[in-house]
């Protein structure tokens, strides 16, 4: 099994992304560690801990980090993911606790296995920033870092260029894609290629799975939203694919590209500035060398949702 960190900030597609980590025997999750995004940290943790609890899965350690960006202030996203996170799912509150600090937890986590471990980062990447302001050098040690963010080729969802972890903690987004790691981005033109459809949920609850229900409650938020903004009765898998590649590292075609992250403008701040000019040799263009997933094998993708989420 390959080991892994999930950082998250829970949020219903984080919520969902757990749910396939831990029933997914080809990786091993060594904890969770929650940043502020989606709504407020303290609600991330409590999220976290609740799905883990629906889960049976106590023992998971569960660390909190950052509560605000770098240098931004705080944006939430609750009319995508409901007022406390889970959408209209409601959960026992938890009976078990925070373990400890996420930064410490990333750093030792690698520097225990280096070379070994992936982070799956679906969230803003405060909490990576911070490890790596605190270890210059500690994410080169990861394995991989798979970060669900950034928009290329295709308009943002906050502004007309920015992806919401990105344009959330823009700082952060550049600290980490600057820091010399071997990172995988997981852009919005790749994640909204794969959807879950009402009908595939109803399809789960009637069958009798497991999770179906809670997953019905919980999307019937985002579900709304996407109809009301992209005129679709579906909700976009972002933060299981990142799960789903660090499963199976095939299951999207990837390209290698320049980066660089816009972090200051009204309009602009966590915009993906994509260096493609034709007439610069490669040590003249802006940015860092990232590899970028482009397509998903949607096949692949909603198979193991499926069965790993709601069946």
């Amino acid at each position: 099994m390959r080991p892994v960190i999930l950082d998250m900030d829970p949020g219903v597609d984080d919520a969902m992304a757990i749910i396939l980590a831990i029933n997914s025997p080809e990786i091993e999750v060594m904890g969770v560690s929650v940043v502020s995004g989606n709504v407020p940290l303290s609600d991330c943790a409590r999220n976290a801990m609740q799905v883990l609890e629906l889960l049976d899965r106590q023992d998971m350690p569960v660390y909190v980090g950052a509560s605000k960006p770098l240098v931004r202030e705080a944006v939430y996203a609750f009319e995508i993911h409901g007022e406390r996170g889970l959408g209209e799912a409601e959960l026992p509150e938890p009976e078990m606790m925070p373990l400890g600090d996420a930064t410490s937890f990333i750093i030792e986590s690698i520097n225990a296995r280096p070379g070994e471990v992936t982070v799956v980062a679906t969230a803003p990447l405060t909490n990576l920033a911070i490890a790596e302001a605190r270890e210059p050098g500690i994410l080169q040690q990861a394995r991989r870092i798979i970060a669900m963010g950034g928009a290329l080729q295709e308009p943002g969802n906050v502004t007309p260029m920015s992806e919401f972890n990105f344009h959330v903690d823009p700082h952060a987004a550049r600290n980490v894609l600057m820091a010399g790691a071997n990172v995988t981005l997981l852009p919005l033109g790749v994640t909204e290629q794969v959807a879950l459809d009402q009908a595939t949920l109803q399809q789960q609850v009637e069958a009798g799975a497991k999770y179906a229900p809670f997953c019905v409650e919980a999307a019937r938020s985002v579900i709304a939203a996407s109809k009301r903004l992209y005129g679709r009765d579906n909700m976009f898998l972002h933060d299981p694919l990142a799960v789903a590649l660090a499963i199976a590292p095939d299951i999207c075609e990837t390209e290698i590209h320049w980066l660089d992250v816009e972090t200051d403008g009204q309009l602009a701040a966590g915009q993906v500035v994509v260096d493609r000019r034709p007439f610069v040799d490669d040590g003249e263009r802006v940015g860092a060398e990232v590899e970028c997933a482009m397509r998903a094998d949607i096949e692949r993708v909603m198979g193991l949702f499926v069965e790993r989420v709601l069946s």
